[in-house]
């Protein structure tokens, strides 16, 4: 018998997660010694060297079982951003945190919204459990919340709001949040997803901690170490939600899902705000410089709010996507998300820019 036909009739049309090529993957396809890698936008400085000297010394009680609760790392969190330690709950990544979500609160049936081309992982974590997808198109480029608010009716169990989107970097700001809000029935749960919050310069950004204190709506944000800590290797990232909230959520929570070593570099890297600052820094410059760049080029791209940009290179996206892989440099294709010719590039180091601008300039120039 196939394997096939004993699974469950949900999981059938799903497929599996498709990552970016890795640098390894690159150099030995195109024998190339020095390749960097622009298309998952981590961070692109070394970890803190507070993140590593705290790894060395809990390198000794790897044997030994984390914090289950991850209550020291909680604690630290919530004196960060002024909650109670029993409004967060610690994960392995943002993913497990969307996992834990759908399977907490959906059941077959139920409908969940989201933008089109959104993460990849809401839709397939809302699936496995048997929901509706109700994807909305984006307007010009931004998440359409009155058509989403709209969309919503009896059936509707969950909202995902990716804010800054992925992969345009734009966001929605707190007057148009709220008023969202306003048109949203409290028994919709709103997923807030600001991954990349902390590459926002927008001062009309949304305070959605606020908005969880004050607000009847069930609201979760989703947050994460990856980026701004530099420790995406380690997979951790975390949810602010009311308590009883976060006690739902904890019930289906795998033991230990969150392991000692991830634990210990976010707790170090929490409260670095040297490293912070210097990230952040490199993050204005190189956005600067390749807006100035692309706008050279005369190719459009979203004006970003993250560590990313989305450009239309007018040509085939997988096509730039390999030349430039040839000269050692991975952006992601647009093609995932059913933008045909534009590619998504981590803002990198100044060198690296400089090094992508270059490459691209002479692939835009190619008689292709």
């Amino acid at each position: 018998m196939s394997i096939e036909k004993l699974i469950r009739k949900e999981i059938i049309p799903l497929k599996p997660y498709a990552p970016g090529q890795t640098i390894a993957d690159v150099q030995k396809k195109y024998k190339l010694l020095e390749v960097f890698n622009l298309s998952t936008n981590e961070s692109v400085l070394e970890p803190s060297s507070k993140v590593r000297d705290a790894l060395k010394k809990e390198l000794t009680t790897i044997n030994q079982y984390p914090d289950g609760g991850s209550l020291e790392l909680r604690k630290e969190i919530a004196q960060k951003y002024k909650v109670s330690s029993d409004m967060v709950i610690v994960t392995n990544g943002g993913d497990e945190l969307l996992y834990l979500l759908t399977g907490c609160f959906i059941s077959s049936g139920d409908e969940v919204i989201l933008g089109e081309y959104g993460f990849s992982t809401y839709e397939i974590a809302s699936t496995m459990y048997g929901a509706k997808i109700i994807k909305i198109p984006l307007k010009k480029g931004f998440l359409d919340l009155p058509t989403i608010a709209r969309q919503t009716n009896a059936k509707t169990k969950m909202i995902f709001l990716c804010n800054p989107y992925n992969p345009d970097g734009t966001i929605f700001t707190q007057q148009e949040l709220e008023k969202f809000l306003e048109n949203i029935s409290d028994k919709i749960i709103i997923v807030m997803d600001e991954a990349y919050i902390d590459f926002v310069e927008s001062k009309d950004f949304p305070n959605s901690i606020n908005l969880i204190k004050e607000k009847n709506n069930p609201i979760v944000s989703l947050r994460t170490f990856s980026k701004i800590g530099g420790i995406a290797g380690l997979r951790i990232g975390f949810g602010i939600a009311q308590p009883e909230f976060v006690n739902c959520l904890r019930k289906v929570q795998q033991p230990y899902s969150v392991n000692r070593l991830a634990q210990t570099a976010a707790r170090a890297c929490i409260n670095d705000n040297d490293y912070r600052d210097q990230l952040l820094q490199n993050n204005r410059e190189g956005k600067d410089y390749l807006y100035k760049e692309l706008t050279a080029l005369n190719l459009f791209y979203h004006q970003t709010q993250t560590n990313f940009i989305f450009a239309d290179t007018q040509k085939d996206a997988d096509m730039v996507c390999e030349k430039l892989a040839e000269k050692g440099i991975i952006v992601r294709s647009g093609k995932v998300w059913g933008k045909d010719t534009f590619i998504r590039v981590t803002i990198g180091t100044e060198t690296q820019n400089k090094i992508f601008i270059k490459a691209l300039t002479d692939i835009l120039q190619e008689n292709i």
